[in-house]
């Protein structure tokens, strides 16, 4: 049996940087690293709860430290920052982000995300024991935490 290894990744993301990424039209470049779920959490009645969105960046980045992929962009609609009861975000993963997770050996992934007034930071944890099977390597997994 091999010993599950700690992996944590941490980001942080200046809510400046999140209100030059809103447009006059409310959107940006946001829709291409937000899902509808994403935004829909992510909208106040004013418009764009700009820390959120900088907590949900910088959550998206901390998890995709997790895979050690190299060379590889961020799939940021295939990692997806959602919240469960009481409000607390959790990680939910598909496409290339679940094949990455499966192929690291992680099936949980925990996630702490705080912001204050010019900043966001998120913290990813998550236990990584390769599969033992190559097989298994390739299989579609979602990590679904709520």
């Amino acid at each position: 049996m091999t010993a599950a290894a700690v992996r944590v990744g941490v980001d942080i993301v200046p809510v400046a940087r999140v209100r030059t990424m809103v447009d006059a039209d409310g959107a940006g470049p946001l829709h291409l690293m937000l899902t509808a779920a994403e935004a829909k959490l992510s909208r106040l009645p004013a418009g764009w709860d700009l820390h959120g969105v900088a907590g949900r960046l910088a959550a998206k980045e901390a998890v995709f430290k997790l895979f050690h992929i190299a060379d590889q962009p961020l799939p940021w609609t295939s990692i997806e920052i959602l919240k469960g009861p009481g409000q607390w975000p959790y990680v939910r993963l598909a496409g290339a982000a679940g094949r990455w997770a499966a192929e690291a050996g992680l099936a949980e992934i925990d996630i702490s995300i705080s912001h204050e007034d010019q900043f966001a930071v998120a913290v990813a944890a998550g236990a990584a024991v390769p599969p033992t099977h190559k097989e298994e390597c390739h299989a579609e997994h979602d990590i679904v935490q709520p």
